[in-house]
């Protein structure tokens, strides 16, 4: 098994990945309650959020968006580039995976403390066309989600097939064990978003 040299790329995707981690565990922790809705649905226009919490989800969530959006340009970057290696292509790729699924996707559901309902069961009373960061970015939010969604669970047959191709050619490489194991802690951070889909298709 080859020794790993890890490219500038992949350095500068895990300082992007580590500070989403970081906004992470603080709106996981910070915010201890659900959101109150009274019952509210529709266009989030019409539906203030009663807490007054929102200016702090937005310090919660828009950073997680940001470095979600920073770690796709970096990707793309070192993905058309000639220098990185297939491995590190796909090393990145999976870390992409990570930052967008804890940046873009989970960290609006923790910082509507979401997590304190589901956990619980189902509710139709969190319509996310009410909430953070729909009612802003309604459109631009929903088809990261979607995107996400479409790489990470259907189109990742594609950097399999890739990464096998490769390591027929050029032996097996730890790149692709670290990449399997990002890839895997999209499954572990879904883990503590129970009924996403759920919830996000109402």
């Amino acid at each position: 098994m080859k020794k790993p040299q890890i490219h500038i790329s992949t350095i500068s995707m895990l300082s992007v990945l580590a500070a989403v981690i970081l906004t992470s565990i603080l709106a996981f922790i910070i915010i201890d309650k659900p959101v109150e809705v009274d019952n509210f649905v529709g266009a989030g226009s019409m539906n203030p959020y009663p807490d007054g919490l929102d200016w702090l989800r937005r310090l919660l969530i828009y950073p997680g968006l940001i470095l979600s959006v920073f770690s796709v340009l970096i990707f793309i970057k070192s993905a058309i580039g000639k220098k990185a290696a297939a491995s590190d292509k796909i090393l990145n790729y999976t870390i992409l995976l990570l930052t967008f699924c804890l940046g873009w996707v989970c960290i609006p559901y923790w910082a509507n403390g979401l997590q304190h309902v589901f956990w619980s069961g189902t509710s139709s009373m969190y319509d996310p066309k009410s909430l953070l960061p729909h009612n802003d970015i309604s459109f631009v939010w929903n088809s990261g989600v979607m995107l996400f969604y479409l790489l990470a669970f259907f189109l990742i047959i594609i950097p399999i097939i890739l990464a096998i191709l490769d390591m027929r050619k050029n032996g097996i490489s730890r790149k692709y064990l670290y990449a399997a194991m990002f890839y895997l802690l999209i499954f572990a951070a879904l883990r503590f978003a129970p009924n996403y889909m759920y919830w996000f298709l109402d």
